[in-house]
């Protein structure tokens, strides 16, 4: 609750409205009313007390966060949120003053909306998911950003839903925040949302998924064996920047997929596991029914590993010669039983459980 006499011992208010904003490139004066004032007038939907509560709060002066954390109702989070949104306050634009143009200062905003950093939490929350469901875009987005950062278990639903938001702004900024909150119960959502309508959107799902990490594994194994082309790409972009090894085997597998793109893709993915993709590699190449496309993705990732570590260089250099030589669907899989042999031998990498 505000102080019972928050006006005691302060100069007199200051009616504050459009007319007194400053041109935008006046330097502005904050003034000498109380932000208490100014945040019950900003509340009012007055313009000129707004932008001076604003420059109290960039000044990191802790009464005016005090003025918004004390305020009764929702009305200045709400106008606050709408700045942030469109650079307008009550539904009417202003000239906004230098300063609460910059990107820092909508920055040092948002925060206002953390815990700990302005608002009641539970305040915060509800204003922002009131938001939703506004029928401006930029309020629907600005909301989502800031219940990502604060990463409430509430919003996870609310999120889902906004992933088939008609805007595709808001639409991205729900799947960068499931990926912030990392809640495993958005993966099916998120999977069932890509699109190949919508590149941006699919590349912000795979960075959510990548986000949320090993818990998404079994679910994108299972799109990649029932997915499109364009759906296994994307699978298995996911599942290699995820390294579990769980998805190796079928990352391996996808080396000879029929769509090349899906190949390629996984070639750079299985590369980043290391030596620990040798083994299956290996015997992918000596047992699949062998291929020019295949032979092309398995020597990317043999190639790959040598030259992080050299001490692979005298097993997988011959491999590598054979696939590339003048017979390299017969040679090939010798030299690769060859090569994994070895390499068990020797020590350099374990053999595969049954």
């Amino acid at each position: 609750m505000a102080p019972s006499d928050p006006l005691s011992n302060q100069n007199p208010v200051i009616r504050a409205d459009a007319s007194t904003t400053p041109a935008p490139d006046v330097p502005p004066e904050r003034g000498s009313t109380h932000p208490i004032v100014l945040a019950q007038q900003a509340a009012e939907g007055r313009r000129g007390a707004a932008w001076r509560l604003m420059l109290w709060i960039l000044d990191d002066d802790p009464r005016a966060v005090e003025a918004v954390a004390n305020m009764p109702d929702d009305r200045l989070a709400e106008y606050l949120l709408e700045f942030i949104a469109d650079g307008t306050w009550a539904g009417k634009p202003f000239v906004t003053p230098r300063p609460l143009r910059t990107a820092h200062a909508r920055t040092r905003l948002r925060t206002l909306f953390l815990p700990g950093s302005g608002m009641d939490e539970v305040w915060a929350e509800r204003v922002l998911l009131k938001a939703l469901r506004s029928n401006r875009p930029s309020m629907r987005e600005a909301a989502i950003y800031i219940l990502g950062i604060m990463g409430t278990r509430d919003a996870v639903q609310p999120l889902i839903e906004a992933l088939h938001d008609p805007a595709p702004s808001v639409r991205i900024q729900a799947a960068k925040a499931l990926g912030r909150i990392r809640d495993t119960s958005a993966v099916p959502a998120l999977l069932n949302a890509f699109s190949g309508d919508d590149e941006q959107l699919a590349s912000q799902i795979s960075t959510a998924l990548v986000q949320i990490g090993r818990p998404a594994v079994p679910a994108l194994l299972e799109k990649f064996a029932t997915g499109s082309a364009w759906i296994r790409w994307q699978c298995v972009r996911a599942l290699g920047e995820i390294a579990d090894t769980r998805a190796l085997p079928t990352l391996v597998q996808a080396l000879h997929d029929p769509d090349h793109a899906v190949a390629w893709m996984a070639a750079k993915e299985v590369a980043r596991f290391g030596k620990n993709c040798l083994e299956p590699v290996l015997r992918l190449l000596m047992n699949a029914e062998p291929s020019r496309w295949m032979i092309e993705t398995t020597s990317y990732v043999l190639r790959d590993v040598y030259r992080h570590d050299p001490r692979f260089g005298p097993y997988l250099e011959p491999v590598v010669q054979d696939m590339h030589g003048p017979a390299p669907l017969v040679a090939t899989p010798v030299s690769a039983q060859k090569a994994l042999t070895r390499l068990i031998n020797d020590g350099l990498i374990e053999p595969a459980r049954i």
